[in-house]
């Protein structure tokens, strides 16, 4: 419906520019020649008329108004040029000399506009070298517009091969665009073909190496993730690392780019020398480790390469390089740091160091959960633990929050066991007294919970706990 309206609308301004034909027509016929002529042409502005009309709004109008005036040899040509195949048109628009060329080149990307609007059958591979090779015959944005038509053609019919290719092209074009390049990357990836879009990458890249930054890294982050496809990841290491030249601190971005690239190479000791230079361009570097535990706020960059540096070094360096990169890491109160130091301490030396960085984390409310956690199943953590607790007899917190974490590592029968130990030690504490009712009730113990429950003074007791108690009677 709304294709029968366009086109009754584009044929409105055309039978209006034709009321005088209509007029002779209608007229006492003086010479029936003459009439028989007019009337083949009029038939003949129709049908180019009602061809323009799947032609997009700013290219069909104009041409409409072109047709008016146009003489009759012209309007033979172009009419004789609408009955030819679709392929035989667009040979005829690009490469052949015919009468249709001789319109001039604004017919020729009008027409090609309207053709490609059309859905009848072509060999799509076969019109885009004949577009590709139209010379001077269409300016580079027709030619650009025309294969991007082709290429949206060819995923249409599920045929990604032939898109790639057509877009590939289009983006050696010097009109080509960034939404081009982004359409070509979306084709190869669907065939699993990225050659295409990583060389029209490359030009696109040499000729923007100056334009806006932005649009630079979105291009260098596209063409990364084009060659980890592809598998290429020794050569897409070997890329990144070409951009990070001269002094540190290197561009965030870039380091994320070169970072993924060596660790998906397996070779991230490429990559060392690099981000040691960034991380010694921060203050925090300098600062030794048993003193950066005491710096109140450290850089977060610092610590995202600080953490990629350590995982580089605990994949593929001795142990005792990642040891001291996890040590500032610890320091600097990052939790996951633990368990990684403590696993890396196979030293009596290391093993100092990691004890005293632990008796630090076990101090800071960040890391205590971390460590506690680890405690339960590290030699070296559980030993701090120990030594803190026996230190700290009254330390309630400490205690109650140590309790806890064991608690996760047992079953029911230890877990009364572990809550008892605690009451010994902090007799009357009702946090505790509930901890060990909930893990009676858990072992199937209701007479020890109801014994346990009137250790708790009566005034302590909430409506729910005289609930629970009703309850625990009658089992």
């Amino acid at each position: 419906m709304k294709a029968t309206r366009r086109s009754a609308g584009l044929l409105l301004l055309l039978y209006t520019a034709l009321v005088a034909v209509w007029v002779l027509r209608l007229a006492p016929p003086s010479n029936k020649n003459v009439v028989a002529e007019e009337s083949t042409s009029q038939e003949r502005q129709e049908k180019i008329a009602a061809y323009l009309a799947k032609a997009p709004k700013d290219t069909a109008m104009p041409a409409l108004m072109r047709l008016m005036r146009l003489p009759e040899d012209q309007l033979q040509a172009l009419s004789d040029w609408v009955n030819l195949p679709a392929i035989s048109q667009v040979r005829q628009l690009t490469v052949q000399q015919a009468p249709i060329s001789k319109l001039g080149p604004e017919w020729g990307e009008a027409l090609l506009q309207t053709l490609l609007g059309h859905a009848r059958p072509m060999n799509l591979m076969e019109a885009h070298l004949m577009i590709a090779a139209s010379g001077d015959r269409l300016r580079d944005e027709a030619r650009l517009e025309a294969l991007q038509a082709l290429a949206r053609k060819a995923l249409a019919q599920g045929d990604s091969a032939d898109a790639t290719t057509i877009l590939g092209r289009a983006c050696e074009l010097p009109s080509a665009n960034w939404e081009t390049l982004q359409t070509l990357a979306q084709a190869c990836r669907r065939g699993n073909h990225p050659a295409p879009a990583l060389k029209a990458l490359q030009i696109w890249i040499q000729r923007n190496v100056d334009g806006p930054d932005s649009a630079l890294e979105e291009a260098r982050d596209l063409e990364l993730s084009l060659m980890l496809d592809a598998d290429l990841t020794a050569e897409a290491l070997s890329l990144q690392l070409s951009h990070l030249t001269g002094k540190a601190p290197y561009p965030e971005r870039a380091l994320d780019r070169t970072f993924l690239a060596a660790r998906r190479a397996h070779q991230g000791s490429r990559f060392l020398p690099i981000l040691e230079r960034h991380l010694q361009s921060f203050p925090e570097h300098v600062v030794e480790a048993s003193k950066l535990a005491f710096q109140s706020q450290v850089n977060a960059d610092y610590l995202r390469w600080l953490s990629a540096h350590a995982a580089i070094c605990d994949d593929e360096q001795p142990g005792a390089f990642a040891f001291q990169s996890y040590l500032r890491l610890a320091a600097a109160r990052v939790p996951h740091a633990l368990p990684r130091l403590c696993a890396l301490a196979t030293t009596s030396a290391l093993k100092a160091q990691a004890e005293q960085a632990l008796a630090l984390a076990l101090e800071r409310p960040e890391m205590q959960l971390t460590f506690l956690q680890l405690a339960q199943t590290d030699a070296i953590a559980k030993k701090v633990l120990a030594t803190k607790l026996r230190l700290s007899p009254h330390n309630r917190e400490l205690h109650f929050t140590a309790t806890l974490a064991a608690v996760t590592h047992q079953n029911n029968a230890s877990t009364a066991i572990l809550w008892q130990e605690f009451l010994h030690r902090f007799p009357g504490d009702i946090s505790g007294q509930r901890r060990l009712i909930q893990a009676y009730i858990q072992e199937g113990q209701p007479a020890l919970a109801l014994r346990a429950y009137a250790a708790i003074p009566t005034k302590a007791l909430t409506e729910e706990d005289q609930r629970q108690q009703e309850i625990l009677r009658q089992l």
